[in-house]
């Protein structure tokens, strides 16, 4: 993490809210908000051949384990058909990560029933890629008193790991 993480924090954007993710008690990744004017020359060509058009989501820069970058996710509405994608892009252009979402009945059955031991719907799958391949997938379920959880199960359908999604407040 950039030693003036907490300082980048205060003077973000309130909207769309800038991202952390903890494990234990530690930040093991952040994401604040940008405008258009932060992304690199790079960046922007990358992401209009990845992810051209679109609804525009989330423009943030991003640190975390795939490396430090800029994370764009746009979503996509075509006919009655709606789908998002995301990429992790470095300054330089290269795409670290990249994801995009998968209608539910598409997803593998396996996949889903790994997905469904932290919830009982759903929400949303999406296949997770690094810089060349397909890695695992990625599923937002809630569970029955309402607690929202990502959770990551491998392309064979084993349970990777979970995440619990929660809104938080900041005061700085």
């Amino acid at each position: 993490m950039p030693r003036d993480l907490a300082a980048q924090l205060a003077e973000a954007p309130t909207e769309p809210a800038s991202r952390i993710w903890i494990d234990g008690d530690r930040i093991v990744a952040a994401a604040i908000a940008v405008g258009p004017g932060a992304l690199p020359l790079a960046v922007r060509t990358t992401i209009d051949a990845v992810a051209p058009r679109g609804e525009l989501l989330f423009q943030g820069r991003e640190w975390s384990a795939r490396g430090d970058g800029f994370r764009i996710e746009k979503r996509y509405r075509e006919n009655a058909i709606e789908h998002t994608r995301s990429a992790l892009i470095a300054a330089n252009g290269d795409v670290l990560e990249r994801s995009h979402s998968v209608p539910i009945a598409e997803a593998p059955q396996n996949v889903l029933a790994a997905a469904m031991e932290r919830g009982h719907r759903v929400d949303e799958v999406r296949i997770v890629s690094g810089a060349t391949q397909e890695e695992y997938w990625s599923c937002t379920v809630t569970n029955r008193i309402g607690a929202v959880y990502v959770v990551d199960v491998s392309l064979t359908g084993k349970l990777l790991h979970t995440k619990r999604r929660a809104a938080v407040r900041a005061e700085s």
